[in-house]
């Protein structure tokens, strides 16, 4: 049995960081040659130095991934039901009684971090009766433009009920 000493399991992280930046290099310039593969490992080799040098504050904690992946369903079963209900109430709206009264909402977001927050906008702009104008996660906000804005507690109830209920459990 071998029992990794502290600075040799701090250099895994970095390591595979030059390894995935070189690969992702390489992959974008469709070519194995020595050469290329020698730049991409020299300039990953750089970005990665660069980065650890530059202080940034550190993210929350994530929760333990496996309860992170078992929210994975709910999320993209909970999207697709989001996706046909929304896409039949633009449908409704366009050929069946006109456009609603459709407007900006300010739905206030919490502030769990950058990936949270831009990941509810993506899937809040998925869509169709909702466009995401901005994310604002330092201001812990997001506006969009709703079809139908007449009730503006309603659009952001319906906003938290679905992050709690589908996106929180894999991006807290």
């Amino acid at each position: 049995m071998t029992v990794r000493t502290a600075p040799e399991v701090g250099m895994i992280g970095p390591l595979l960081r030059v390894i995935t930046l070189t690969a992702v290099y390489l992959l974008v310039l469709t070519s194995l040659h020595p050469g290329d593969i020698l730049t991409g490992l020299v300039l990953s080799t750089l970005v990665v130095a660069i980065a650890s040098r530059v202080s940034s504050p550190k993210p929350a904690p994530l929760a333990p991934l496996g309860r992170r992946l078992a929210g994975v369903p709910a999320l993209v079963g909970g999207t697709l039901v989001d996706l046909a209900r929304g896409t039949w109430q633009t449908a409704v709206a366009l050929l069946g009684r006109g456009l609603a009264d459709g407007g900006l909402v300010e739905v206030p977001i919490p502030r769990t971090g950058q990936a949270s927050a831009a990941a509810w906008g993506v899937r809040v702009g998925f869509v169709p009766d909702t466009v995401v104008v901005e994310v604002d996660e330092k201001r812990g906000r997001m506006l969009l433009h709703v079809l139908d804005a007449r009730d503006p507690a309603a659009v952001v109830a319906a906003q938290h009920d679905s992050y709690q209920r589908r996106q929180r459990r894999v991006f807290p």
